[in-house]
């Protein structure tokens, strides 16, 4: 069985949003909120939750909301984007010698542990070679992906908000069919929020 770091992003900025909507319950009958959903999401794997600095004024929200035995890492350069958070990550999953890391985002509510299940399984198919990717029935592309370990190291070249796409276009991935559109549906705005 391969050894998968779950690495959840939650060190953003929810710039569009005005609020922290990743520790705001979204509404009074769902007292869960979009990083705790996230990490229940990862259930069954090994996770690494990307939080901001203590001194950003979204830290305190989000570290509350983990359990204590939920491991967690510190993006100082949280300003410089995405591509921080991530090298944090797939710091984590090389430093725990990791088969692979899947990068999840904790803003995507409908994402559940048998997108991710399924995602391990074809990881595992490929012994660990292969990026596996979740798309959604469209086409697009979307979250979880799971990069192997051979490939971790060239996180360190990502800059500003770069994302996964450059990895995954360079090296090609397995794409994975979801029934839904979990996969590619992020709260971004007031709008995605109401939905939800």
């Amino acid at each position: 069985k391969v050894k998968i770091l779950a690495g959840i992003c939650a060190a953003g900025n929810s710039a569009r949003m005005g609020f922290d909507k990743l520790s705001t319950p979204p509404s009074l009958h769902s007292p869960d909120t979009l990083l705790t959903r996230s990490v229940s999401a990862a259930h069954g794997q090994d996770v690494l939750v990307a939080l901001p600095p203590e001194t950003h004024r979204y830290y305190h929200g989000r570290r509350a909301l983990l359990r204590p035995h939920d491991p967690f890492v510190l993006v100082e350069q949280v300003d410089e984007g995405l591509s921080a958070t991530l090298k944090c990550l797939a710091r984590g999953a090389r430093e725990g010698a990791y088969d692979g890391l899947a990068v999840m985002m904790a803003d995507m509510p409908f994402v559940t542990g048998a997108h991710l299940e399924t995602l391990v399984l074809l990881f595992e198919t490929f012994n660990g070679t292969r990026i596996v990717r979740a798309h959604c029935p469209n086409g697009r592309e979307g979250y979880p992906v799971i990069f192997p370990a051979a490939i971790l190291p060239e996180f360190e070249d990502l800059t500003g908000d770069e994302g996964v796409r450059i990895l995954v276009e360079r090296h090609g991935s397995k794409r994975v069919e979801m029934p839904s559109d979990a996969p590619c549906w992020h709260v971004n705005t007031t709008e995605d929020w109401q939905q939800m």
